[in-house]
């Protein structure tokens, strides 16, 4: 558009004058990503991809159970029903969503879950399905009901409609709290102004639990039923609690914490609806770890609503800064509504640190804006006029439209669809001061009208990188104050121009145009903070993109003239609808290399279907016990041939996840909360800032110890900084890597092996939980053989013993004709990096429907002699050595006596027992005991005498299985010893040291036959020999001693043997 001469001096100069007001500087803090139509597991997923991008945070859509499966999740069921396993939400189950949070927290983001709390779903007291009432009829509690909303009273027989508004209140013109009651959309909209106090998450027998509990189904859910897992969803009250002054509330209260260690330690308390509320506010701070909330539909509320909401919140998030400073849980609130001075009216930011006042910290969307912009970056040029955009803003409100105090900006969300120039409305909102949003929509659950569709390059990818550029340049050199530049016919109170420029104060110009065209509108004499001379770099690559500089006028580089300004030719938007020009100072360029990395995932395919869900960054693998962390930084020439040796860099710093000492300094080093340093840490190895070079190339690096790192994924970035004398705002380079540690085999546990079906039958689910959430695979067998190596294991892994993942922890997998026994179940666990572990778990106690229980070996409901002795699964089958001299060749639950995954002697001697103690039938419990005794006859005479003791003691050393009594030898033979002989003596013969006629007691006739052995130097067990070493002497004296004194016969044998007392040496 042409301007007079005149007129655009008048604008430079009065702009230049506007900008030089002195104020604290203004900054922008990291860009904040609405993740919709994703699921927890891709969120998770795609931290890397959130990292990599430099977003510092997520908002997530409501999350909660909804009403039906498919649901966005506005229309919520269950405020505190995150998903179950084989009972998900559309997004997952709670513990996915924990990870989620945990993740994006170590990805350097905050997560805030969209919190209603104006309204539940669309059903009501009117609502039927197959002849049961959605919920109670309080004039016949009797009729089948499905107790309604979780936590809501919908009727009582004084309140119709309980604790919701009527469907019918009035309209506008009759009503003046029409808004605040009116079902939007539909649906049931809560009155918070009911008072009526119950425990609203009922456990069993609490006489204050909310009244009429479900008395059937429906939709397959049961709402307000007693159940102990509730006491989860409370604070702990025997945990300290911190007393707090609301004024605006009125009086002080004393808040609990939940506890995380012991959730079922939760006390069960009455409260409002108001207070279930702030209750499900608080739960999901505590213990999903979320940072805040995006609250819907907040113009919909009652103004104290909005109160209690800060007080439910206020000093709750239990995670610290670095500093150890509190962290205030931050909510933007939903007021839709152009009027600047009524969406500001809801804007609360009066929290004293340290202070035990109630404060709030709630700001609002920025709807004014969006609204300006809508309307004046359309299709029509004629039409698009900077004038109505520029001062929009609710955050001028507090007489600076553009300081960043207030408002959240976005260009387009989930209800609105945006703007036709979208890339030139994020290039204005995210390099102003203050927060704003990217809104993505990654269709995972397919395509549908609602939620609108999102920028499909927000995190990069298929559909290019434009936004996740400007997000970068936000970051790198979002700081300074915000100074307008050029606005043509800038003080006409109707004036027109399509031409926008305004100035992050020393640090980068950002030029607009709402235009289309393929030519470019050049403005002279822009004026600038930067001093003279200062060479300014486009930085979002538009200078050298044919698609927008279709004739090759727009400049890689600008130098500021003696008088501070710079001529800025800015595009036009052609078919790529890039208008937009950003010049800035150079940042340091360089690369971020790590060592010892054994292997890189590598980032998924992607294409059109895609594009939302595919992980696009690698992430490299991390074995070792430590690695370095390397930076290089270049020596830096412009493209105008410019040496701009303060863009060497003279600074960078690393930093591991949200911020770890990685230098072994007792401390993180940088912990300024807002800090561009924040969780950062100083290089200790290597430290050489290029500008302090004469290369001009900057080298840095920090030994890490991987053993520090939990095993999983971690992201590091290392920051370099452009050498900044002149005072100006910190503009930086990150370079980033994901890693994932990988130096520990995955661990699993049983989880359960529970009855599948009831009642009890033979058909079990079987549990594993990836005890470390590390494992993506899991493949589990019920009682495979002891003595199968890890390579045969790994050889027989299949599809069809692979377990279901259904939390983000439990895989599990259904089993059908589980015997009555101690199972062994074998876990193959593998995680993304292919890394295997296999564990035998043994002892998996299940009682099923299928045999008589332990000792019944071939399952028939029968103990009985063939469990012992049979051609087929009896004990001595599994137990003896089979025709190659193996043993553990097969496994059988019910022979697993003593529950340690073997099948060996130790089994055999505890059927015996066992069958005594439960009085099995006389034919099997006679075969057990010959069956023991048979395993005794160890010199294979066909008996089990004396003589297999005398042979055993001669056997010492020999490896050989019948020798092993007490099965230390496998899988390795160890050879016999007094260990085989105690087995022998104590289990096989039931008796002790002594005995010598194996009577099973020591009496006269043994110290008879010990004397004997002793006067006539024999030898053998029968005489005495009870130690087998070839002689009776004093050690044959103590040993039946100490057996006779322990039968309570109380002489001390050896004394009365010596002082001649013993009358059995006569």
């Amino acid at each position: 558009m042409s301007v007079c001469r005149s007129t655009r001096t008048i604008a430079i100069l009065a702009l230049a004058a506007s900008a030089s007001i002195a104020h604290a500087q203004q900054s922008s803090e990291p860009a904040m990503l609405q993740w919709f139509e994703a699921s927890q597991k891709t969120i998770e997923k795609r931290s890397a991809d959130l990292f990599r991008a430099g977003y510092g945070g997520i908002w997530v859509p409501p999350m909660s159970r909804s009403e039906d499966s498919n649901s966005v999740g506005y229309n919520v069921y269950d405020r505190f029903d995150l998903g179950q396993p084989n009972d998900t939400t559309l997004y997952g189950t709670t513990n996915g969503f924990k990870s989620m949070v945990n993740s994006t927290h170590k990805a350097g983001g905050q997560v805030f879950f969209d919190l209603i709390l104006n309204h539940s779903g669309f059903r009501d007291n009117t609502t039927t399905s197959g002849g049961v009432r959605f919920s109670p009829n309080p004039n016949n509690p009797a009729q089948l009901h499905g107790g309604g909303y979780p936590g809501f009273v919908m009727s009582t027989p004084t309140l119709p409609n309980g604790e919701y508004h009527p469907a019918n209140v009035g309209t506008y013109s009759t009503n003046p709290l029409y808004d605040q009651q009116f079902r939007i959309a539909g649906l049931n909209d809560l009155d918070q102004r009911v008072e009526l106090m119950y425990v609203r998450n009922p456990v069993p027998g609490n006489p204050d639990n909310i009244p009429n509990p479900a008395n059937a189904t429906i939709f397959g859910r049961q709402a307000n039923v007693p159940n102990a897992n509730n006491y989860q969803f409370y604070p702990d009250t025997s945990l300290p609690g911190r007393t707090f002054t609301d004024p605006r509330t009125g009086g002080s209260y004393t808040v609990y914490p939940y506890n995380t260690a012991n959730p079922a330690a939760g006390d069960a308390v009455k409260e409002t609806a108001m207070g279930y509320l702030m209750r499900n506010a608080q739960w999901m701070v505590q213990t999903l770890g979320v940072d805040g909330f995006r609250i819907d539909t907040a113009k919909h509320v009652y103004p104290f609503v909005l109160d209690y909401y800060d007080r439910g919140v206020f000093r709750q998030d239990l995670r610290t800064n670095l500093d150890g400073s509190q962290r205030n849980v931050f909510s933007f609130l939903e007021y839709y509504d152009g009027n600047a001075g009524t969406v500001n009216s809801i804007v609360r930011k009066d929290i004293v640190n340290g202070s035990n006042t109630v404060g709030g910290n709630r700001d609002a969307l920025d709807f004014p804006l969006f609204f300006a912009m809508r309307d004046n970056l359309g299709a029509t040029a004629a039409n698009n006029n900077w004038h109505r955009i520029r001062n929009a803003s609710v955050d001028g409100q507090d007489g600076n439209a553009n300081d960043g105090t207030r408002g959240v900006s976005f260009v387009t969300s989930h209800d609105d669809g945006g703007m036709t120039l979208s890339n030139v409305a994020h290039a204005f909102t995210l390099m102003r001061p203050g927060k704003a949003l990217v809104y993505t929509n990654a269709h995972e659950f397919g395509a549908r009208s609602f939620p609108q569709d999102g920028r499909t390059d927000a995190l990069g990818g298929f559909y290019g990188n434009t936004i996740a550029k400007l997000v970068d340049i936000r970051n790198t050199h979002g700081r300074g104050n915000f100074a307008e530049r050029w606005l043509d016919d800038a003080f006409n109170p109707n004036g027109f121009s399509n031409v926008y420029i305004y100035e992050r104060q020393n640090s980068a110009v950002v030029a607009l145009n709402s235009a289309f065209g393929n030519t470019v509108d050049t403005r002279n004499g822009v004026q600038t903070s930067f001093a003279a001379g200062t060479h300014l770099v486009e930085l979002t690559g538009n200078a050298d993109d044919p698609a927008v500089d279709v004739n090759g006028t727009i400049p890689n580089t600008l130098v500021v003239n003696a008088s501070g300004q710079i001529n800025v030719a800015i595009p036009r938007n052609t078919a790529a609808n890039k208008g937009y020009v950003i010049y800035g100072l150079q940042n340091p360029k360089g690369a971020m290399s790590l060592s010892n990395v054994a292997s890189t995932l590598a980032g998924e395919t992607l294409n059109a279907n895609t594009n939302g869900t595919a992980r696009i960054n690698s992430i490299d693998v991390i074995t070792a016990n430590t690695f370095n962390v390397n930076l290089n930084t270049l020596a830096i020439t412009l493209p105008d041939n410019f040496r701009d040796k303060s863009a060497d860099g003279d600074r960078a710093y690393v930093k591991i996840d949200e911020g770890l000492d990685l230098n072994n300094t007792g401390t993180v080093d940088f912990r300024t909360p807002g800090s561009t340093r924040y969780g950062f840490e100083d290089f200790t190895g290597t430290n050489l800032p290029g500008y302090n070079q004469v290369s001009g190339n900057g080298t840095y690096s920090q030994s890490i110890s991987a053993a520090n790192l939990s095993e999983g994924y971690h992201y590091i970035t290392t920051r370099a900084f452009r050498q900044r004398s002149d005072g100006g705002p910190d503009v930086f380079s990150d370079f980033k890597r994901t890693i994932y540690v990988d130096r520990l085999k995955p661990v699993a546990a049983v989880s359960e092996f529970s009855n599948a079906t009831t009642p009890l039958s033979s058909t079990r689910d079987l549990k594993i939980k990836s005890v470390d959430q590390t494992a993506t695979q899991v493949n589990v067998f019920v009682d495979l053989a002891a003595n199968l190596t890890d390579s045969q294991i790994l050889g027989i892994v299949s599809a069809g013993n692979q377990a279901t993942m259904v939390d983000r922890d439990l895989f599990t997998k259904n089993f059908t004709f589980v015997g009555h026994g101690n199972h062994a179940i074998t876990i193959v666990t593998k995680e993304i990096t292919g890394n295997t572990n296999i564990q035998r778990i043994a002892g998996v106690f299940t009682q099923t429907t299928r045999g008589a229980g332990l000792g019944d070996l071939d399952f028939d409901g029968v103990y009985e002699a063939a469990d012992v002795t049979g051609p087929s699964n009896s004990m001595e089958q599994f137990v003896y050595p089979d025709g190659t001299g193996g043993t553990n060749f097969t496994f059988n639950a019910a022979a697993d006596i003593n529950a340690d995954g073997l099948l060996d002697s130790r089994d055999l001697y505890g059927q015996r027992d066992r069958f005594r103690t439960i009085g099995a039938p006389a034919a099997a419990t006679n075969a057990a005991v010959a069956a023991v005794l048979k395993r005794g006859d160890v010199n294979q005479d066909g008996f089990t005498t004396v003589a297999d003791i005398d042979h055993l003691h001669a056997s010492f050393g020999n490896t050989a299985w019948r020798y092993d009594l007490d099965v230390d030898g496998w899988p390795t033979p160890s050879g016999a010893d007094r260990q085989d002989a105690d087995v022998l003596i104590r289990t096989i013969f039931e008796t002790d040291y002594g005995d010598s006629d194996l009577n099973g007691i020591v009496d006269f006739d043994d110290y008879s036959h010990i004397d004997n052995g002793f006067n006539n130097n024999s030898t053998g067990w029968a005489n005495g020999d009870f130690d087998g070493n070839g002689v009776v002497d004093f050690d044959d004296y103590s040993l039946i001693d100490l057996t006779f004194n322990n039968q309570s016969r109380g002489v001390a044998r050896a004394m009365a043997y010596l002082d001649g007392s013993d009358p059995s040496s006569h």
